[in-house]
Parts: C-alpha cells; sequence; structure tokens
C-alpha cells in the first residue's frame, strides 16, 4: 500500500477541499403539486445508472420549489452517491449537466479545490471494493430501507496520492468509461433508427396485410426455474436467463446470464434449451422487458420465448414487440400479480407484411443490430477491465504506467 495520506471525509471538508452534502428533507422538500414537465432536475437514486445521470427521464421541481431549497444543490463536475434504499450507486454529472437538486435518497461529493483534490478520482474511489466495503459496515436500517446518514459517510476514509497520480489514475480509468459511454452512445443512435425504418416500412400499410394468431406463426415457450435445493442441476455451463437479466441491459443483445444451469437443470425445463436468436418477452413482474439472446439458453416461468420461423425473422419480432407493449399490457390478469400468460398471448394478432418487404428491411437492419451486438461485446470487455485495474491503482499493486499501457491496447 503506498504511503498516501488517508483522511476521513470530514478531515477533507474540515480543510475545505471537500463539500458532501444531500437533498432537503422535512419542510424544504419539494411537495407533490411542485413536480412539473420542465425545471430543475431533481435527481433520485433511480435516475442514476452505469455511472451516469439520466436527465432525459428525472423528475422536475417548479421555481416556487427550487427557491425554497437549502442544500442538495447540484453544480458541475459533482458525484453523486445514493445513500437510502439502493445504497452504493455512484453517477459523474460531467462537465456541463442541467441545474438539478438532490433528492434526499442521492449525495453529493463536491471537490472545493481541484488543485488537491480531483472530482473523478473522488468518482472512481467510490466505487472501488475499499470504499463499498466502508460504505457497507455502515449501513443500517430506517423505514425498512438501508441507509448510510451524512454523519456515517463523513466518517469514511479516501486515500489522497499526490494530484498528478490522482489525475493519472482518473485519466486511465476515465478512459474506459469514455469509450464505454461514446460505445452507448452509438447503440442508441443505432437502435432508434432500427425502430424509425421498421415504423416506416411496416406501421403505415398494415390494414392491407393478412393477419394470423402469433402462436400460428413462431413457436412460443416459457420455462421453469429447476429446484433451487438441487445442487446437482446449478452453476454448470447452460445459461438460464431470469427477468432479472433483462433488466439490467443497456440495450436488445442478451449476452450472460447471472445463473447458469447443468444438463440436469436443464432436463427440468420442458422448453429446453432455446436457440440464439431468440426473442424474450418478460410476462410478469415486470411485464414488458425485451431482448434478443445471443447465446443458447434456457428460461425462467417470468418468460415468454418466441423462437422465429422462416415468415419472421427475430430482428422483426423484438421490433413487433416494443411497438404492441400496450396491447401485450392488456392481455394481463392476475390476483396476487399481473402476468401474460401464453394462453393468452399466442391468439395475439400479427400482421404479415409481404416477404420482399421484410428482407428489405432486414439487411441494413441486421447490418446495424451486428454492430449493436459488436459494442455491446466490446463495453463488456472494457468494463471487466476497469473494474480489474481500479482497485489494483487504488491501492498501489499496479503502477500507473503499466495501467497505461493495458488501456492503451484495448481502446
Amino acid at each position: 500500500m503506498p504511503e498516501w495520506d488517508r483522511p476521513t471525509i470530514q478531515a477533507l471538508q474540515d480543510a475545505g477541499l471537500l463539500l458532501v452534502e444531500d437533498g432537503n428533507h422535512g419542510e424544504y422538500r419539494p411537495r407533490r403539486d411542485e413536480f412539473t414537465v420542465d425545471g430543475v432536475a431533481f435527481v433520485r437514486a433511480a435516475d442514476m445508472d452505469s455511472g451516469r445521470v439520466n436527465f432525459s427521464s428525472v423528475s422536475h421541481i417548479n421555481a416556487a420549489a427550487f427557491q425554497r431549497i437549502r442544500k442538495g444543490i447540484g453544480r458541475p463536475l459533482d458525484v453523486l452517491l445514493s445513500h437510502k434504499g439502493t445504497v452504493g450507486k455512484v453517477a459523474w454529472v460531467g462537465k456541463s449537466p442541467p441545474p438539478f437538486v438532490c433528492s434526499p435518497q442521492t449525495t453529493f461529493y463536491r471537490s472545493l479545490d481541484l488543485d488537491s483534490l480531483d472530482p473523478r478520482f473522488i468518482y472512481f474511489y467510490l466505487q472501488s471494493p475499499e470504499f463499498v466495503s466502508q460504505l457497507g459496515s455502515r449501513k443500517g436500517e430506517t423505514d425498512m430501507a438501508d441507509y448510510v446518514s451524512l454523519t456515517e459517510q463523513r466518517r469514511l476514509h479516501i486515500p489522497l496520492p499526490p494530484l498528478p497520480e490522482q489525475r493519472a489514475i482518473a485519466n486511465i480509468l476515465g478512459a474506459l468509461d469514455d469509450k464505454i459511454e461514446a460505445n452507448r452512445r452509438l447503440v442508441q443512435l443505432l437502435l432508434s433508427h432500427i425502430a424509425e425504418t421498421w415504423r416506416l416500412h411496416f406501421e403505415s400499410n398494415r390494414a392491407e396485410w393478412p393477419e394470423r394468431p402469433i402462436g400460428e406463426v413462431v413457436r412460443v415457450v416459457g420455462g421453469s426455474t429447476p429446484r433451487t435445493t438441487v445442487e446437482a442441476f446449478w452453476d454448470g455451463d447452460i445459461a438460464w436467463a431470469a427477468p432479472r437479466d433483462l433488466s439490467r441491459l443497456p440495450s436488445a443483445p442478451l449476452l450472460a446470464t447471472e445463473r447458469r444451469i447443468t444438463k440436469l437443470g436443464l432436463r427440468q425445463i420442458s422448453s429446453g434449451l432455446l436457440p440464439r436468436g431468440t426473442v424474450l418477452l418478460s410476462s410478469r413482474a415486470p411485464i414488458g422487458y425485451l431482448a434478443i439472446a445471443e447465446i443458447p439458453l434456457a428460461v425462467n416461468q417470468g418468460f415468454i420465448g418466441l423462437v422465429p420461423g422462416e415468415r419472421l425473422p427475430g430482428l422483426y419480432l423484438w421490433q413487433w414487440l416494443s411497438h404492441h407493449v400496450d396491447e401485450i399490457l392488456s392481455r394481463a390478469n392476475g390476483t396476487t400479480f399481473l402476468e401474460v400468460s401464453k394462453a393468452n398471448f399466442r391468439p395475439m394478432p400479427i400482421s404479415l407484411p409481404p416477404a420482399k418487404l421484410v428482407e428489405m428491411w432486414l439487411e441494413p437492419a441486421e447490418s446495424m443490430y451486428a454492430a449493436i451486438v459488436g459494442r455491446e461485446v466490446e463495453s463488456n470487455a472494457l468494463g471487466q477491465l476497469r473494474d480489474v485495474l481500479l482497485p489494483k491503482l487504488l491501492s498501489g499493486e499496479l503502477r500507473v504506467r503499466e495501467a497505461e499501457s493495458l488501456v492503451g491496447e484495448a481502446v
């Protein structure tokens, strides 16, 4: 371990180097009637994902609420940490965020002296195993939710390398993050192109085409969960998907699953091993997650799987499903939770466009989708490299020059 100072957050705050502050509680917190379509962004833990704040989908507060706010008012270069409910999400707002305030669930970490404390170094340190361990040790519960108070956060320690080393570490890890973010933007652009071309090709003329129940056009299957108490069913080499796997996808391709089963486990699932290219629709808790399997896999009971046939390819089915989510939801029922059963889904009518029109759309769409898969594969590899380098750099186990070489080869 390098001979770096490791002051507490409180000590850094007392020295005027760092400000750590959460959003307003109690009487200063925005009221329900003060939320509006436009205004100042109100950042909750749910708005933080993959190291960024999704400002396109945040709630907003009006001018009256903002004028009452006394703390948690964000600035460029702030680092956000979720400290209630989902504890430990970290986000970097960048150099030019829109005006925003933190909710009571989130804390900002703000460098007050850029010549002593690099903001992006803070951002990466808050994601390190060392900090995560510190945060977990302070975690308690309030109102049945995990919670780390500001007082407890300020008792945590941060290593303080010399500024050039802080910046070097931040630049190395930032290069990986920047490439991942560039990939994300390109993927979103390609997805929008695919969706727009699908709409232009197929939405305007569908009334002229024959319809068939979707269950007659493609194979519609469900899945199940092998008994979890039987060790022989689990930790094999066969991918097994649950809706949770789809909830964390950045886009359409499903490249891997959290859990895997054995051949014995696969025998417990009547739908068996589904081929690469199967389109997955989560059918309960919640309904509507979509993905295209890029690996052969089995699925649990929370899915409807669509195995494409010659008539309608998987990429077409994926787009069709995404454009008909409301109709799918209308077929849900259940007392404990809503579910779309296969029996309710199979009769759903689907238009059958001319084969030549499908082929005309499919060629460029498949090219764009292949680029999406390539970017996602690359981003996964870059993320894994970042996660390996981060603790090694912050502990001094890996020298900056060695890490620069590894990152240079990757990006």
